[in-house]
């Protein structure tokens, strides 16, 4: 196959891009996304030297090592084909989206494997890496050990106090809230009859947690399982139950961190 790239013709039929293709390819593409910017005034060679692209293709390489290395998985044609009629039919930008594939020569399988392979292999690596048993032993063993503690009615080292909405609404995680309660933590106390501010709105959580939540945490006493979200482990156990929240102690777990676990691959 044949595609020109402005004065560069790339000829593949592998199952991927050459490296040097993937460069020429992924510049195109970015010289297309940056006619849409508005307040761009600097040429696009200045703004995006050729280095950048070097850079994001060896890291999209890497990360396809990692895929097929730590967890067995190799991105086939058929869900590159998927990932080209998933972006057709929910993009959001569909003017860019037809700038990237004129840029490509209107070349479906050039636009699979420039600009969906790279989607595919970032998206699943993180999905593997965030769930993987394995990787994240240490933290879960130290979440196993806080759920017993709970159980048995005994303090955990670090718990903090949270109120957790039970509400469906979907909004931000428990991070905001849990680095506002250490900073609280750490200053100083002061007694005063002076009138309080309004307690922080209860944290707003993703609805599968809810859901698993609702069925477990019942009444005071009560101790969730071990919740897995892609950057930690959660274990809660109940303070109080209203309609609106439930006030809970919370033993957060921090996960392996996705960028170091990847820098330190070979």
């Amino acid at each position: 196959m044949v595609v020109a790239l402005g004065v560069l013709i790339l000829v593949f039929g592998g199952p991927s891009l050459p490296p040097e293709a993937r460069i020429e390819a992924a510049r195109a593409i970015e010289r297309a996304r940056y006619a849409f910017v508005l307040s761009a005034t600097s040429p696009f060679d200045d703004a995006y030297p050729r280095q950048v692209f070097e850079k994001r293709v060896a890291r999209e390489m890497k990360e396809e090592r990692a895929l097929a290395a730590a967890f067995g998985i190799s991105i086939t044609p058929e869900v590159l084909a998927q990932e080209y009629e998933r972006i057709e039919k929910d993009t959001k930008a569909p003017d860019q989206w037809e700038a990237i594939k004129k840029a490509l020569g209107n070349d479906r399988r050039l636009v699979e494997e420039a600009f969906c392979r790279p989607l595919v292999v970032d998206r699943e690596l993180r999905a593997r890496f965030a769930f993987d048993p394995k990787l994240h032993e240490e933290s879960h063993t130290r979440a196993r050990e806080a759920r017993s503690r709970f159980v048995e009615g005994k303090p955990v080292e670090g718990a903090r106090i949270l109120r957790l909405s039970r509400h469906a609404e979907v909004a931000e995680s428990t991070d905001a809230l849990l680095d506002s309660a250490k900073a609280k933590a750490r200053g100083p106390q002061v007694l005063t009859t002076e009138p309080q501010p309004k307690a922080d709105p209860p944290v707003r959580l993703d609805p599968e947690a809810r859901h698993v939540l609702e069925g477990q945490l019942k009444r005071p006493g009560d101790v969730s399982t071990i919740l897995s979200e892609r950057d930690r482990f959660s274990v809660y156990r109940v303070l109080a139950v209203t309609a609106d929240a439930w006030t809970v102690e919370a033993a957060v777990f921090p996960k392996r961190d996705f960028e170091a676990w990847l820098a330190g691959l070979e």
